[in-house]
């Protein structure tokens, strides 16, 4: 523990700051309006905090990731929980439960949450890449990067419009699966299914790529690996 604190430092800094200031943000709305809207933003942000925090256990035990069975485990469940990353973002639904005196303040809030959630996943890919960037090539990675991306589009979709989220694969698998089969076998009669997912997965790699870019510019990463 000590080692990861000391290694991650910097991004923990940082980090810690960035989340005081969103729960200070909602406890400033909850106190004063004496309304609880907002506290899914809390348990929202926690899922999208796991993709990150599964790399973190991957670089920091390495030794247990020797087993190929356990190494793919750890990968599934990592594409399992990212699409909570960018899901967030769909939160702003919720505004049309705001009060109009609120809306502003509202929206603040949520994109708040939602940058950070987008920040926990991107920075799951980047240092994800890093672990497998001497096992896999570049082109291979890239291409992988975009399509995971892409896929966290139609996870977004089975979440928000759905209404499936990660643990169904475990406590309703029957369901998620048949109702993902009928929209591979019906895509002209699902299209809007796909539309959705070309068009937020397209947005996501061309913010995956900004972030890529800022990572640069500060130093932190190689991220044209």
């Amino acid at each position: 523990m000590k080692e990861f604190i000391l290694t991650k430092y910097a991004t923990l800094k940082y980090l810690f700051i960035a989340l005081l200031v969103c729960f200070l943000l909602l406890v400033f709305r909850i106190k004063t309006t004496h309304d609880t809207f907002g506290l899914f933003l809390v348990w929202n942000l926690f899922l999208a905090f796991i993709p990150l925090g599964i790399v973190w256990f991957m670089q920091f035990n390495k030794k247990l990731f020797l087993n190929p069975i356990k190494k793919i485990l750890a990968l599934v469940l990592w594409l399992l929980f990212l699409p909570n990353a960018p899901y967030v973002l769909t939160d702003l639904i919720h505004l049309s439960y705001s009060p109009s005196q609120w809306f502003i303040y509202d929206a603040m809030v949520i994109l708040a949450f939602a940058g950070i959630s987008l920040y926990f996943g991107f920075q799951s890919i980047l240092e994800l890449r890093r672990l497998l960037k001497n096992k896999i090539n570049k082109k291979l990675l890239n291409i992988a990067t975009l399509s995971i991306l892409i896929l966290c589009g139609f996870g977004v979709y089975l979440g928000r419009v759905v209404r499936f989220n990660s643990w169904d694969l475990v406590t309703n698998p029957f369901e998620l699966f048949a109702t993902i089969f009928q929209f591979l076998i019906n895509p002209i009669e699902h299209k809007l299914v796909w539309l959705f997912t070309l068009v937020f997965g397209i947005l996501l790699n061309a913010a995956f790529y900004i972030f890529q870019l800022w990572h640069n510019s500060i130093g932190n990463y190689d991220t044209t690996q």
